[in-house]
């Protein structure tokens, strides 16, 4: 039996007033997946959904705001326990005067229960650690990480679902 195949995409957002900052969110301590770890809010895309339709949505019901797609920083592929994951992150601007608050998120899935802006992209260290494919991907952008360091598969881990 094959397992779920799923396309997801996570959001590195970005201020305009403040170009070193990004946005982490902090995922519960109860999760299935990397419960408690810090990374970037992610969905599930909907069938028929563009990448960028699917930041945009990540942005207004997990972040409360709006926000503008202004560049793809990468793929990543993953076996996890009970589905494989295509994993893109796509990085947004916020739109002037809008501020994240993930505290009133209108989502069905994943409410995250902390956020922060960052400069400091070694926030994401423990979740790459960790297997999280978003923070990976970020990590390898900056120059952080090599893509050979990535990890490929989770299966038989209890970090992931």
């Amino acid at each position: 039996m094959s397992k779920a195949i799923k396309y997801v995409v996570a959001v590195i957002l970005k201020n305009k007033q403040k170009p070193d900052e990004f946005l982490v969110v902090r995922r519960p301590d109860d999760d299935l997946d990397l419960g408690g770890h810090w990374g970037f809010p992610a969905a599930t895309m909907k069938d028929g959904e563009l990448p960028e339709q699917a930041a945009k949505r990540i942005c207004m019901e997990k972040l409360n705001c709006d926000a503008a797609a202004t560049r793809f920083l990468g793929i990543m592929f993953q076996k996890r326990n009970s589905y494989d994951i295509f994993l893109m992150d796509v990085e947004m601007e916020i739109s002037d005067g809008q501020q994240p608050d993930v505290h009133s998120a209108t989502t069905e899935h994943t409410a995250y229960v902390d956020q922060k802006w960052s400069t400091d992209p070694e926030d994401l260290r423990a979740s790459a650690n960790g297997g999280s494919c978003c923070s990976s991907i970020f990590l390898t952008d900056r120059g952080l990480l090599d893509r050979e360091e990535w990890i490929a598969s989770l299966e038989g881990s209890d970090s992931v679902g």
